[in-house]
């Protein structure tokens, strides 16, 4: 009786004493880690600021990626409009244009002061993610650059759209599309996405190849069943012009399918379905075809049309496609 509570107290105190261990464990994990991440950038930046500098601190992460949202949604309520028209709001939003990227600008070169430019391994520069975010803002300067330096006569209006005194800079600003990748740089969780991504191209790349083996194939046997048969249809033997309001292949004799209106007669110089565009007629017309039955998406018209000339054949074809579309 008297030595229970003692066993209590006893497992009490060990319970605390692990709580504690465990607590000391995860600090001393995460002085590690700041260790380690510290020992990732360089000892000095721009050969004169060391780590200790107050201006090698990454105040601006947050502050960044809320400034790229913002530029995101600056950009998305633009208003498109043709030639160089614009109007007053999206003059103001390309006003705010220069604002985001003086931040941007100032974003690179805090980062470069901090990480250093290319001689450490963890330099500004050699990340890809940095890479591109230093591009876009290298673009975003030029054309700036370019657009102050042509004359503007006076009383022109400014063209935000972009081609300001005759110099064309639309190029150079359509890069902006680009700055919602500058979200990837900011969250590591997208890069630990997006590397997957890349990584898993090589595997995709070969799935690819042979799905388009397959639709070399299944075009080659096309094109021996039914080349140069889906230019015939209906016409008028009085006018001369195409009997029905939508066109259908047929047939000269066979089991295919015959022009049965009064004065019409099965003629060979249609163009073909779709514009001409679904034939046999070649491999890259044949695989074009093929690629539609694969996707199953109007595959049962392509079926109908090519049944008018080998009822037995094509069938058996078109399944076969969509089988093996089925079974991939």
């Amino acid at each position: 009786g008297p030595d229970a509570p003692l066993g209590g107290d006893g497992g009490k105190t060990d319970t605390l004493g692990s709580t504690g261990s465990a607590r000391k464990r995860g600090g001393g994990a995460k002085k590690a880690m700041q260790a380690n991440k510290s020992a990732l950038r360089a000892p000095r930046a721009l050969c004169c600021l060391t780590l200790s500098n107050p201006i090698r601190m990454a105040p601006f992460d947050i502050f960044i990626l809320l400034a790229i949202f913002a530029n995101c949604v600056a950009m998305g309520v633009t208003k498109p409009y043709p030639d160089d028209d614009s109007n007053a709001t999206n003059h103001q939003l390309e006003q705010v244009e220069y604002v985001f990227l003086v931040i941007f600008t100032i974003e690179t070169f805090t980062k470069i002061l901090a990480y250093g430019l290319v001689m450490h391994p963890s330099a500004y520069i050699r990340s890809g993610w940095n890479l591109l975010d230093f591009v876009i803002v290298i673009v975003g300067l030029f054309s700036v650059i370019a657009e102050g330096m042509t004359d503007h006569k006076p009383g022109e209006a400014h063209h935000a759209a972009g081609k300001p005194g005759g110099l064309d800079v639309k190029a150079l600003r359509a890069f902006r599309v680009l700055r919602p990748l500058r979200l990837v740089s900011g969250v590591p969780s997208l890069q630990i996405v997006l590397n997957s991504i890349m990584k898993a191209m090589v595997p995709l790349l070969h799935i690819g190849m042979l799905v388009m083996f397959v639709i070399i194939i299944y075009a080659i046997i096309g094109l021996e069943l039914f080349i140069g048969r889906m230019h015939k249809t209906c016409y008028s033997t009085s006018t001369g012009l195409m009997a029905e309001d939508d066109p259908s292949p047929c047939a000269f004799a066979g089991s295919g399918r015959f022009c049965v209106g009064n004065g019409t007669e099965c003629r060979g110089k249609w163009e073909g379905p779709n514009g001409g565009i679904t034939n046999f007629d070649n491999v890259f017309f044949a695989m074009l075809t093929v690629f539609q039955c694969i996707t199953m998406e109007g595959w049962t018209d392509v079926l109908y049309w090519v049944h008018t000339h080998a009822p037995g054949s094509s069938t058996v074809l078109h399944l076969l496609v969509v089988f093996k579309k089925i079974n991939t």
